[in-house]
């Protein structure tokens, strides 16, 4: 990524979704210090001939938690979409573990709805504390 080539910033995760009106939009975290607006703007028209950027500041603070639920919201789900990050973001296989973590809740709870996605996150939280261990065994990754 260009910003990161720069030292602009010092990781990211990003997650591609497809709009209402059938246009694909990125939503995209990063650490590092605020950019401009019409930096970005200029960048992004030279690399995909398109000037709209909207830049917001995620209203989480420093509330990590949150953040984490936000980019899982999009993460969780279904894509023709890869989502991407820098390395040092995740772990090696994080999406392996992704992948077989929402093939267990969805099993439990049927494919992505407001509850199963709820319990993702909670099985998510409960596994990263290291509260539950999930029997990835029974969920081979295609």
């Amino acid at each position: 990524m260009r910003l990161k080539r720069r030292n602009l910033i010092q990781g990211y995760i990003k997650v591609p979704e497809m709009s209402k009106n059938g246009k694909q939009h990125l939503h995209v975290l990063f650490r590092g210090s605020y950019l401009e607006q019409s930096l970005i703007s200029n960048w992004w028209q030279e690399i995909h001939h398109a000037k709209v950027v909207d830049i917001r500041k995620v209203k989480y603070g420093r509330d990590r938690k949150a953040v984490a639920a936000y980019m899982a919201k999009y993460m969780s789900k279904e894509s023709l979409y890869r989502y991407s990050w820098s390395w040092g973001w995740v772990w090696r296989g994080f999406v392996k573990d992704w992948k077989r973590l929402k093939k267990l809740v969805w099993k439990w709870y049927g494919s992505i709805s407001g509850t199963s996605f709820k319990m993702l996150l909670k099985a998510w939280n409960a596994w990263l504390k290291g509260t539950w261990q999930p029997d990835f065994a029974k969920f081979p990754v295609d």
